[in-house]
C-alpha cells in the first residue's frame, strides 16, 4: 500500500472515535477485524462500533489528537493522547465527574485491501482508573489484597 494511503487510515481511525463516526467503521475495518483482547463478542465493524459505544457511554466527551504517526506499508503506528470526562458507570465503577488525560499507542495492521484486520494497543487502564480515584496506588495495591505475603 502507499503510505499516504495508510497514514490516512491511521488518521480515520481517530476520527472514528473523535466524531464518532460508525461509517468509518464500515469504510476502514476488515469483516473479520476481531483482537481477541477486546472481550467484545462482536467481529468486523460491529465490534469496533460497540467498543465506540462502551467507550463513550463512560466518557462522552472523549476527544483524541494524534501525537505522532508512522506508517509503514501493512500497518500504522499512533501515538494518542486523549481528554474525557468520567460521566457514565463502566468497567464496575460509578461516574466520577473527573476529567482526565491519558495516553497511548495503537498499532493498525492492514490487509491488501486497506482494511484494518487487527489492533494492538499499549494503554493503562490501571493508570487510568487511578486517575479517576478508583483504585489506590500501585505501591499500595498490596495492602487490598486478601492474604498478600511480602
Amino acid at each position: 500500500m502507499n503510505l499516504k494511503d495508510v497514514e490516512r487510515i491511521g488518521r480515520r481511525w481517530f476520527e472514528m472515535w473523535n466524531i464518532p463516526d460508525f461509517n468509518i467503521a464500515d469504510e476502514i475495518v476488515d469483516q473479520n477485524y476481531n483482537p481477541s483482547w477486546t472481550g467484545i463478542d462482536a467481529v468486523g465493524p460491529a465490534q469496533v462500533k460497540r467498543e465506540i459505544m462502551y467507550f463513550r457511554s463512560v466518557f462522552p466527551d472523549l476527544e483524541y489528537e494524534i501525537i505522532e504517526l508512522k506508517a509503514e506499508e501493512e500497518k500504522v503506528w499512533i501515538h494518542y493522547r486523549g481528554k474525557a470526562t468520567h460521566t457514565g458507570a463502566g468497567w464496575g465503577f460509578q461516574p466520577t465527574n473527573k476529567t482526565i488525560d491519558l495516553e497511548g499507542i495503537s498499532i493498525l495492521y492492514l490487509n491488501e485491501n486497506g482494511k484494518v484486520i487487527n489492533q494492538w494497543d499499549a494503554f493503562s487502564f490501571y493508570e487510568l482508573f487511578l486517575k479517576l480515584g478508583l483504585v489506590p496506588p500501585l505501591g499500595e495495591l498490596h495492602k487490598y489484597l486478601t492474604n498478600f505475603k511480602k
